[in-house]
């Protein structure tokens, strides 16, 4: 059987190339945006490490200000806001804004190793207002106005990487050029975006007469109407004597930034789909275009002695056989990417989208070549062969 499918394959080798072709390159370009989209989509389902809702983002402008005044304004802008009841907490931040685009980073071999991290500021209320999880020390106080060493809170990706399996709570080694302190470790806080990488992150502690502290993260209630947006307005309006600031919702700044990766994911989805419905198309017609071509080949194979499954199985077998060279030559290209490490992304990533792919494309000719094939082995071989 197999040799006979080999040999009507190469018989009409130049209608067979055309298929095969097409599967050649629905592969490979089902492998491109399965792995596009396997690399955005398991980096989408990993765990942020903060909680946007309900967050505001006031951005704050101090220029020309002396800092006396800066941290009687901040400390005011504090104090006022926390007693409107719609409002949970009220913590200072630099312009490190968690989906705003901005990045500050470090990197030194001060202590000994390589230590390198983005870094932000935060108060000793920043934690509450982004809900961040600690899972070892603690978060900032108002004892660390005192400290000897800049206080610094990392994620455990940080402590992974540099710091091993050591204990590390109050251990002091050099961040950003400063001797820091590590008072806690959190689990996740990946402000770059729903789809970035972990991030190797560090906060200082920026209290209200930091020089870095300029953005106010302001956690309101559930179900807080958007008037209420009006009153913080004024209320910061009035104090810091401007009106040049700006209050964004942060959750809107990360759909905002995740659509960016929606848009073309959603995209080449429907490309997939659109190049799936031409494969079927074109399986389709070509098994009728060989039923129709064949049909007293089909009514000779029935006359000695052929069953209907038979002559179904020769016809999907044919189509299987030339799919699978087009897919196994796609898959000798598909995985040069990894063995050569083209692309700075997780292997996992590659072998995912070739699986998914092979799967596709099964399903796809299975489901084309089931009724066709089923139809070929209908024939009564009396007719077929009187029509010859």
């Amino acid at each position: 059987m197999i040799k006979h499918i080999l040999t009507l394959i190469w018989n009409k080798k130049r209608s067979n190339f055309l298929l095969f072709l097409e599967i050649f390159l629905a592969f490979i370009v089902l492998f491109a945006v399965l792995t596009f989209a396997s690399y955005n989509l398991r980096n989408y389902s990993k765990p942020l490490g903060l909680n946007t809702e309900n967050v505001w983002i006031a951005y704050l402008d101090f220029e020309n200000v002396d800092s006396l005044a800066q941290i009687q304004m901040k400390e005011q802008l504090k104090r006022e806001l926390k007693v409107y009841q719609e409002i949970e907490t009220v913590a200072f931040t630099n312009n490190i804004i968690p989906f705003g685009g901005s990045n500050n980073a470090f990197g030194n071999r001060d202590n000994g190793f390589s230590l390198q991290s983005y870094y932000l500021y935060g108060d000793e209320d920043y934690q509450q207002a982004m809900d961040i999880n600690l899972i070892a020390g603690r978060w900032f106080n108002e004892e660390d106005k005192q400290a000897k060493y800049q206080p610094v809170v990392i994620t455990k990706f940080v402590k992974d990487e540099f710091f091993g399996g050591r204990e590390i709570i109050d251990s002091v080694f050099i961040f950003n050029g400063e001797d820091s302190r590590i008072i806690g470790v959190m689990d996740h806080f990946r402000y770059q975006g729903e789809f970035s990488l972990e991030d190797r992150v560090s906060i200082f502690y920026g209290p209200t007469y930091h020089e870095e502290a300029k953005c106010l993260a302001i956690k309101v209630k559930d179900g807080i109407p958007l008037e209420f947006e009006e009153k913080v307005n004024k209320t910061i309006a009035q104090i810091t004597k401007r009106n040049d600031f700006v209050i964004r919702d942060l959750d809107d700044k990360r759909k905002e930034s995740s659509r960016e990766v929606w848009v073309p994911l959603i995209a080449l989805f429907l490309l997939c789909a659109f190049l799936i419905l031409n494969i079927a198309l074109g399986l389709f017609g070509v098994l009728w275009f060989n039923i129709s071509k064949r049909r007293a080949e089909i009514g000779l194979r029935r006359t000695l002695g052929a069953t209907q499954a038979n002559i179904s199985i020769q016809f999907i077998l044919e189509i299987f056989s030339v799919s699978l060279m087009g897919i196994l030559i796609g898959m000798f290209f598909a995985l040069q990417l990894p063995l050569l490490k083209l692309v700075d992304i997780d292997n996992s990533n590659y072998y995912y989208a070739i699986l998914v792919a092979i799967l596709i494309i099964t399903i796809v000719v299975l489901i084309c070549t089931l009724y066709p094939s089923r139809q070929a082995a209908t024939i009564h071989p009396a007719l077929a062969l009187h029509e010859e």
